[in-house]
């Protein structure tokens, strides 16, 4: 008996502190709550469609050599659309990895959706993990974190890939800060390597994370008169910029060279009325009660163990109490900014490009997990004395919060199984397509109001809006155009088939002789530029070639990467030496 009692307590041990047991109880959970995923359409999902166009798009501009693919020739009738100059790149590359074992773009959103559910209950486990030394902990906040309605209606019926994405990294970007300012600082690059994830994943989030993090430092003044804790924030705040440089840097260039759809508030609907709008009321965290498409339950299980907040707050570990607390006011604020009594009408436009007030669930989430986790930690401890009886519960809570969770799901299923591969095949065999069949974001703003008569009347080939010119041939293929011209008069303004972005080289020859001229947007947001001489005959050639900046970015992040990598192999040898 005494040989059998001891093997049941190593066992309960091994349940208890294994890591890789939790492990896997995590990614065997979000397998589960991913499964139903396979019966979703990804052409019924908000922004489904969007990002099966940009994969496919990508994908196109690396078969014609472009790099990186910025623009792709072949969306809005050929007029060279870039999504991927605005769009962060990690939830671009990282699906095409994932498409170079499947034959469905639709397949693979899908996978990669699953992929972010699981990886988010690990970047979480080893957060909670860092800041509470408790791996029961850690394993309880993994699992509410994963279970939480908002991020699989993210994935389910938005899916919003950059914001469920970014879940993954939040975590990260805690822990590191939460091991600067609190513990023995040997973690803090973790700020950088959640940070370049998030800049890299989703612009919103890493705006409202930054948010928190400085009301964070701000809770821990005092300790900015510490060199060492002032020194390692200037070394995570260059690394960040540096390695995701590549994403930024053009994004700016591109940005302040003219206007696009994207940066115009009313367009967008980045003010305070717009997000004011589609504040919800407290009930819509319990029940549906519009149909809306998206549910805002936070889940009966969740709330349950919040409300044990009440009986646990005095009880909780000093060792984490601070965040613990810290995590309270942040949910709490994070909450009320969801509902209609947070004056949005007054913020500043910079936080209004939240556009939907109810993104801020899933920083509630993040925050409530940590809490939950402690809560449901402290009651089992008090209350039940038998491990045997413990796990026997805990089981059943896990079963029970994933199919309450299935449960808010099954209302995203689609009957049709067959309306993604036809949408997919539908875009495949023709490339082209008009501008009204995708999103119109980062058209620059002078095509955008006029998308519905000169655009969309335009002809695919080159305008002589001022002046002269006679073109007697013309090859446009992908994106260069060729030009044989004659009789073009001074200062003739031609209006190429392109939209506006920065990177258009437009080269004249003439009589052998070759010269740049420069690129311009016209008055209806197409590249242009002025003859300012006389041509008797000659040739003029437009081609994409990106500019200068992206490509010094992007060395410059390669090799940032390269030595943020060997910074951090410095820094966990340092970490073993010092033991």
């Amino acid at each position: 008996m005494t040989k059998t009692k001891e093997r049941m307590n190593q066992i309960m041990k091994q349940i208890k502190e294994n890591k890789w047991i939790h492990y896997i109880v995590i990614i065997i959970i979000g397998v589960i709550l991913s499964m139903p995923l396979s019966q979703i359409q990804i052409r019924e999902t908000h922004d489904g469609v969007l990002h099966m166009l940009r994969l496919i798009g990508t994908v196109d501009t690396l078969k014609i050599g472009q790099f990186p693919p910025l623009i792709n020739q072949n969306y809005c009738n050929g007029s060279g659309y870039s999504m991927n100059l605005f769009y962060p790149p990690l939830v671009t590359y990282l699906p095409l990895f994932i498409k170079l074992f499947t034959s469905s773009y639709a397949v693979t959103l899908k996978i990669f959706g699953g992929i972010c559910i699981a990886l988010s209950g690990v970047t979480m486990y080893q957060f909670v993990y860092q800041v509470t030394k408790k791996r029961t902990i850690a394993l309880f906040s993994a699992i509410f974190y994963l279970i939480a309605p908002y991020k699989l209606v993210d994935v389910y019926k938005r899916f919003a890939i950059g914001e469920f994405t970014s879940f993954i990294f939040i975590p990260f970007v805690f822990l590191g800060l939460v091991n600067l300012f609190e513990q023995d600082q040997k973690k803090h690059y973790f700020i950088a390597i959640g940070a370049i994830g998030l800049m890299l994943s989703h612009t919103i989030t890493t705006l409202y994370t930054c948010i928190f993090c400085i009301v964070y430092i701000l809770f821990h003044m005092k300790q900015l008169k510490n060199k060492e804790i002032i020194k390692k924030c200037f070394i995570n705040g260059i690394f960040i910029l540096l390695v995701s440089m590549f994403f930024w840097l053009p994004l700016l260039e591109t940005t302040t060279m003219t206007d696009y759809a994207i940066m115009d508030d009313k367009i967008i609907h980045t003010n305070g009325e717009y997000v004011s709008s589609n504040t919800i009321s407290f009930i819509q965290f319990w029940k549906d009660i519009e149909e809306n498409g998206i549910t805002f339950k936070i889940g009966a299980p969740t709330i349950i163990v919040i409300v044990l907040t009440i009986f646990v707050l005095k009880k909780v570990d000093k060792k984490y109490n601070e965040f613990y607390l810290i995590s309270i006011i942040f949910s709490l604020f994070s909450l009320c900014m969801v509902t209609k009594f947070f004056p949005w009408k007054i913020m500043p436009n910079l936080l209004c490009k939240l556009q939907y007030p109810w993104r801020m669930i899933g920083f509630f989430n993040f925050f409530t997990s940590f809490i939950c986790g402690i809560n449901l930690y402290i009651i089992l401890k008090r209350l039940i004395q038998k491990d045997g009886f413990k796990i026997l519960l805990v089981l059943l809570f896990i079963v029970w919060a994933i199919f309450s969770s299935l449960g808010i799901m099954s209302q995203y299923r689609s009957l049709d199984q067959e309306k993604d591969k036809k949408y997919e095949n539908s875009i495949l065999e023709n490339k082209k397509i008009s501008h009204k069949q995708i999103n119109r974001e980062y058209m620059p703003i002078k095509a955008l109001l006029l998308q519905n008569t000169y655009v969309m009347t335009r002809e695919d080939k080159t305008y002589v809006l001022k002046g002269n010119a006679q073109i007697t041939k013309e090859t446009k293929q992908n994106l260069q155009d060729e030009l044989e011209v004659q009789n073009i008069e001074i200062n003739t303004q031609l209006e190429f088939p392109y939209y506006y972005y920065p990177g258009y080289e437009i080269t004249i020859v003439t009589e052998g002789k070759e010269e740049k001229v420069k690129a311009i947007e016209s008055d209806n947001g197409y590249v242009s530029c002025f003859i300012e001489k006389e041509i008797g005959q000659g040739t003029i050639l437009v081609k994409y070639v990106g500019t200068t900046i992206t490509y010094i970015s992007y060395g410059i992040s390669a090799i940032s990467f390269i030595i943020f990598i060997g910074y951090i192999i410095e820094e966990k040898r340092k970490e073993k030496k010092n033991g």
